[in-house]
């Protein structure tokens, strides 16, 4: 069966003034990536650490969002066995973590 051809500029959301010919290309699957998400519950603090589940050889990339909450979260101290957010200021909620890895 062929590959799917794709017309990269509308894939990338890009629409000129001017109408320019399709650019079609292959989109391929993304092998080798491999995601962990958590939850981490603040009680009334500034600070938590999670510590993963997955065994990482490099640092892995790492996105925090908070729920429902009016606070900034922020990484502070990020190795291969745990992270370590912060807020900035105390609240009671969560925050929801991506960790990412992509192997060669």
């Amino acid at each position: 069966m062929p590959a799917k051809l794709f017309d990269v500029n509308r894939l990338r959301k890009t629409y000129p003034l001017l109408r320019v010919k399709p650019i079609y290309n292959q989109i391929t699957a993304l092998a080798g990536i491999q995601a962990e998400t958590a939850i981490l519950n603040y009680i009334d603090s500034f600070s938590e650490t999670y510590t993963f589940t997955s065994s990482y050889q490099e640092i892995p990339v790492i996105s925090a969002t908070p729920e429902d909450e009016n606070v900034n979260v922020f990484i502070t101290a990020l190795d291969t066995l745990s992270v370590t957010i912060q807020s900035s200021a105390p609240f009671t909620g969560k925050v929801h973590l991506q960790i990412f890895r992509a192997e060669a």
